[in-house]
Formats: C-alpha cells, structure tokens, sequence
C-alpha cells in the first residue's frame, strides 16, 4: 500500500531554511541601516530566487526522483514560500513591537522627506503622515509583509519552475507504476 504523501510535511525544512535565510538578510540591512533603502530590494529578490531555485531542485531531486512538473514546483514553491513568510513574520513582529519601536517613526520621517522632495503641499504631506502612521503598526506591518512575501514568493516560483521543471520518459514511467503483485 502506498503512503500518502504531504507537501506541507516534505517542504517544512526547506521554508525553514528560506525563512531563516530571510530572516538573516533583513537583519544584515537592519545593523547596516539599510531597511528603509528602495536599493536594498534587487539584491533581496536575487538572492531569494537563487535560495528557491536550489530549494526546488533538491525538492526534485531528493523526493521525485529527479522530476517534476511544472505546476508541482510552482505549488512547492509557494509553500515554502510560505512557511517563510510565517518566519518572517515574527521576525518583523518582534522587530517592530520590541527591537526597534522607533523603526515607524523613522520610517515616516523618510517618508515625509520624499513627500516633500516631490513637492507636495504641507498639508497634502500631514494628511498622508497621519494615515500611514495609522497604518504602521507592528501587526499591520506583519500582515502587510506577509502577504507581500507571498505574491513575490509566488512570482519567484513561477520563474524559478521554469528551469526546474524536468519531465521523466512516460514509458519507463508506465512501467514503474503497474501494480506488483
């Protein structure tokens, strides 16, 4: 009898290793004070899909033996994705509420310098203020951020499962998957 297999049992290492992974960028930029620079996002994304390409391809290799399709690695991608998304999650949540409470008004000062770099009026400026602060706290950051890793997790996947996918030869496969008796 054949066991069922789970997703969710066999990517838990991998997004744990792509959360932590995560987690140590965000804290590179975090002591180098380079959280709230636009830069810093290209070299993350980079290296986020370079961190997922090799977790798919040992995802691959090591539980179907060497194939998969393209929607299995999309699928897996998003998982893992997900579960480091959930890492990181309480990584910003704590980083946020207890590190550094001071990150939402530092935030808001950069945002109010970019504001008036634009040329915005002083009250446009006060009424945008007002509501992003409304808006920056620690849980709505989490929540915010967490459902961004999860679209980019899933652009990432989409990309990445494109030089994944590897397809098996359907006639040794057939024969591999007749019933033995």
């Amino acid at each position: 009898m054949e066991q069922k297999r789970s997703i969710w049992k066999e990517t838990l290492n991998y997004g744990i290793i792509y959360g932590l992974i995560t987690v140590g960028l965000s804290l590179l930029a975090y002591m180098f004070d380079l959280t709230f620079k636009t830069w810093i996002i290209v070299p993350s994304l980079l290296i986020g899909v370079l961190v997922l390409f090799f977790l798919l391809r040992s995802y691959r290799d090591h539980y179907n033996n060497g194939y998969i399709s393209y929607g299995k690695s999309v699928g897996t991608g998003v998982v893992i994705v997900m579960y480091s998304a959930l890492i990181a999650a309480v990584y910003i949540y704590v980083l946020y509420a207890f590190i550094d409470p001071g990150l939402v008004d530092k935030s808001l000062a950069m945002q109010e310098e970019r504001l008036i770099a634009r040329g915005m009026p002083e009250a446009a400026i006060d009424r945008a203020l007002e509501m992003q602060a409304k808006m920056m706290k620690p849980w709505f950051t989490t929540l915010i951020s967490t459902l961004g890793s999860v679209f980019y997790g899933l652009i990432q996947s989409l990309l990445v499962s494109l030089f994944i996918v590897k397809k098996g030869n359907s006639l040794l496969d057939e024969v591999e998957e007749e019933p033995k008796e």
